[in-house]
């Protein structure tokens, strides 16, 4: 978690210049950012009109200025806050780190490992176990598995991962109400690192650990794993939570252009990356496409370790999320079953047949069937076309 000063500018001359920002994303709207002073550190400076949906979008790494960016490397962040009564700006500073998925000394905040271990208290596996001294129960776990930042940035030709640094008012400024929406697009596509979920998800890291309104919930994870934080903890530059509403993977005209959004109240530090089901090798987790029997393809994640199964057909636009009720094993097959809910929020009770394990993705399977409370049926049974799905054998 980081905290910043907010520092007020003039807007006139910002305005002004609004012609030499160039968004990556496929928009019409003013941009609204402009390059900042470099001597006081941010990279883009942006301005928010007054008026409902107010927005702007900061764009990185595009040497073609074209709108949209084509370049490899170019990435955007876009904002957009529910209301705004009084003219104001964010600054925006960008930091591009590396990481592997693993925070190789297990201690929060290790400033020598800038990235992997930001995500150690509130995501890494085994948990953080609270080292704090003098009352610490035990030495940190070495090499932490943590969400793994997705690298679709660059520098020097190497890819990078891009954590966005943003300071501007709280909401009890006055100038603004609401939520505050965001959203990140990229150009370069990363295969997902295996183990590890394929729909790219948005971190956040408050910039006030006590602060009342947060885009972050309440969280108590044992051994002072606590969000806010406790006044005698000091600030360790932790990511707190998921708040990822959607992601999609083509939206834009330019390349594949994967765009992922997140809600919150207020200014924070954002950074991409995959999340993933448990760093044991004894779950039963999938993650991927198939290509169905219907002749629609599935888009499908589950995980025993947080209890989640969810479906979607993204070509009709049916989808399920549910819960993992009961596993039976069988060899490498696994048959799941459970309640959830449809995306139009009708109760259902599902079963689901994974086979899992084969080296080749397409001799991997997944078939999942439900039946509503009216009798409504639908079932749908394919071979993986990518992804995993690992069953343990007994």
């Amino acid at each position: 978690m980081k905290c910043y000063i907010y520092i007020s500018i003039l807007a006139g001359c910002l305005l002004a210049c609004l012609s030499v920002s160039l968004p990556a994303f496929a928009d019409t709207i003013t941009p609204g950012c402009v390059p900042g002073d470099i001597e006081e550190g941010p990279a883009q400076v942006c301005t928010f009109a007054a008026g409902q949906n107010s927005s702007v979008i900061a764009t990185f790494d595009c040497p073609s200025f074209q709108t949209p960016c084509p370049d490899l490397g170019a990435h955007s962040i876009k904002f957009t806050v529910d209301l705004v009564s009084v003219p104001f700006e964010i600054f925006i500073d960008t930091t591009k780190v590396t990481g592997n998925g693993r925070c190789a000394s297990g201690i929060p905040g290790d400033p020598s490992d800038p990235i992997d271990c930001r995500f150690v208290r509130f995501f890494g596996n085994p948990a953080y176990n609270n080292n704090d001294p003098p009352f610490g129960p035990g030495p940190p776990n070495p090499n932490t598995k943590v969400p793994f930042c997705y690298p679709y940035a660059q520098q020097a030709g190497q890819p990078t991962c891009v954590v966005y640094s943003v300071s501007g008012p709280k909401p009890s400024s006055g100038f603004y109400s609401g939520n505050v929406k965001e959203q990140i697009a990229w150009n370069n596509v990363v295969a997902t690192p295996h183990g590890y979920f394929h729909s790219p998800r948005m971190f956040d890291d408050p910039d006030d650990d006590q602060d009342a309104i947060s885009n972050c919930p309440a969280i108590d994870l044992g051994n002072d794993n606590v969000f806010p934080y406790e006044l005698d903890q000091g600030q360790d530059n932790q990511f707190v939570c998921d708040i990822t509403t959607f992601f999609d993977p083509k939206p834009n005209t330019v390349g594949t252009d994967p765009t992922t959004g997140g809600t919150g109240k207020t200014f924070n530090d954002f950074v991409i990356a995959w999340r993933f089901c448990s760093a044991k090798q004894d779950d039963v987790e999938g993650d991927g496409h198939e290509q169905g029997n219907n002749g629609h393809q599935g888009d499908f994640e589950f995980c025993r370790h947080s209890k989640k199964m969810k479906f979607e057909e993204r070509d009709t636009g049916r989808k399920m999320q549910g819960s993992m009720d009961a596993v039976t094993l069988s060899g490498n097959q696994a048959i799941i079953t459970g309640v959830g809910t449809l995306g139009d929020g009708t109760p259902i009770r599902y079963i689901a047949v994974v086979l899992g394990n084969a080296p080749v993705i397409g001799a991997n399977h997944f078939a999942i069937g439900w039946i509503t409370a009216t009798g409504s049926i639908f079932h749908t049974s394919g071979a993986l076309i990518d992804g995993y799905v690992a069953v343990p054998t007994q």
